[in-house]
């Protein structure tokens, strides 16, 4: 079927989906599930795109044969691309389930081979109509049947297997943030719509074939805009939630990249000054370091210095011992700094005198905390750790 969708509805969202493809694969490109998401758009953006009549036309001026028939192809071809679409949700789904990642691509194998086969079905069942230059449920009879059979299996599979995986997560979100509990809420609702679909598409074909009555809707124009709703909208609408991040991720606009910059000039003075503690940092094969990773460092590295610093101060206290205040133990910070640079021998023990040790988890969040306050607070000393 030629889609009825205006171009001025269809332009923007498959745009959007290019672009989302385009990104991911830039920026998503490594993990199983990012993989099999990509392919799933792709697939998507293929289907749409087999059901505009702009691409139809390029193909007629492309390919040889009849125009009627290139078209006719093109549109029951685009049948073919939602089920490969939904093949690689179906394996996203199954690692959901807690299937073993190992043998993913393995079991992708044989959906991509059910795919293949739902698709040459389609195309055989799908002879009379294009014959009759008409679209599938115009010419209706059993071949229509036959596909919207072939054509639902894998919808109403994927849509079982994924609502109960939603729903699954959802008893187990508990206190997640609400944008997780949405998310799952709004791939429950895709999965229950392509349900729907699955046993909606059948049914009325075969009703229509029993009674004799035309379907519902002859000229599929409910069924384009339900198969667009669902993967033009909804399905991107979640595969592009973590593309988002990693985007924020990329440009530096997360929490954590924020707070590595705010980090970042006194690392450099404290790292100058203690190079030994510096860690080697360890990186993908892209040579990528994972943010959240870099500030665990950078945080780890900034506390060693100053344990290692507290032998060159005159008073080697922590931040509460100076009731709290960063100016007052930057400054001290700034100074031990600077009689380390001069030479001087360390004024305190190499070790930490056991008394001192505190033992038991730490409070992560209320270090990073006081951290921050340092950084603040460093820029106003840092004159102060030039040697004399």
């Amino acid at each position: 079927m030629t889609s009825p969708i205006p171009g001025s509805i269809t332009w923007p969202v498959l745009t959007g989906i290019a672009l989302a493809l385009i990104g991911r694969w830039w920026l998503l490109p490594d993990s199983v599930v990012d993989r099999l998401v990509n392919r799933a758009l792709a697939a998507a953006l293929l289907e749409h795109l087999l059901r505009e009549s702009w691409f139809e036309q390029s193909l007629t001026r492309l390919l040889p044969g009849d125009n009627s028939d290139v078209v006719n192809i093109a549109r029951q071809l685009s049948l073919g691309a939602t089920v490969l679409a939904v093949s690689n949700i179906y394996g996203i789904a199954k690692l959901w389930a807690g299937a073993d990642p190992a043998h993913t691509w393995h079991r992708q194998r044989r959906y991509y081979l059910l795919t293949l086969t739902a698709t040459v079905v389609i195309l055989i069942a799908g002879t009379p109509a294009r014959r009759a230059d008409q679209l599938i449920d115009q010419a209706l009879g059993w071949p229509a049947v036959v596909i919207w059979i072939a054509f639902s299996l894998p919808l109403g599979a994927t849509a079982v297997l994924v609502s109960r995986a939603s729903v699954r997560e959802m008893r187990a979100a508990g206190d997640s943030p609400w944008q997780e509990r949405a998310l799952y809420t709004v791939v429950l609702c895709t999965a229950v719509g392509m349900g729907i679909v699955a046993v909606a598409y059948p049914i009325d074909s075969l009703v229509s074939v029993l009674t004799g009555q035309p379907p519902f809707d002859p000229e599929m124009r409910w069924k384009a805009w339900c198969g667009f709703l669902l993967s033009a909208v909804g399905a991107p609408a979640v595969v592009t939630v973590p593309l988002i991040s990693a985007l924020v991720s990329h440009v530096g606009w997360d929490r954590t990249s924020r707070y590595r910059r705010r980090l970042q000039p006194m690392w450099a003075d404290l790292t100058a000054a203690v190079p030994e503690i510096v860690m080697e940092t360890r990186r993908d094969l892209d040579g990528r370091t994972d943010p959240a990773i870099r500030l665990h460092r950078m945080t780890v590295e900034i506390r060693d210095s100053l344990l290692h610093l507290k032998r060159y101060s005159d008073c080697p206290d922590d931040l509460a011992a100076t009731g709290g205040d960063p100016h007052i133990y930057a400054r001290r910070v700034a100074e031990a700094i600077a009689t380390k640079a001069a030479g001087h021998a360390p004024r305190a023990s190499r070790l930490t005198p056991r008394h001192q040790i505190q033992p038991g988890a730490r409070d992560l969040t209320a270090e990073l905390r006081q951290l921050l306050a340092l950084a603040e607070a460093w820029p106003h000393v840092r004159g102060l750790t030039k040697s004399p």
